[in-house]
C-alpha cells in the first residue's frame, strides 16, 4: 500500500517480523537516527544495488 503523503512523498506500509523491528531500533538506538531513516537508506541500497548487479533475490520463495 502506498499513499501520497505530500508532493514528491510516498507513504508505503511494510509489515516486518518482530525480530526485524526490534533490530532496527536497536540500530537506531546506536546510529542516532530514525527507524524510519534506516528504511530509507534501505531501500536507496537495494535500488543502487539493483542498478549494478544481479541482487540475491528469489521471488519463488515466500518470506
Amino acid at each position: 500500500m502506498a499513499v501520497i503523503a505530500e508532493e514528491g512523498v510516498v507513504r508505503v506500509t511494510a509489515s516486518l517480523s518482530r525480530s526485524q523491528e526490534a533490530a532496527l531500533k536497536e540500530l537506531a538506538a546506536k546510529y542516532k537516527v530514525s527507524v524510519a531513516w534506516l528504511v530509507r537508506y534501505a531501500v536507496d541500497q537495494v535500488v543502487e544495488q539493483g542498478r549494478e548487479a544481479q541482487l540475491p533475490l528469489d521471488f519463488g520463495r515466500g518470506r
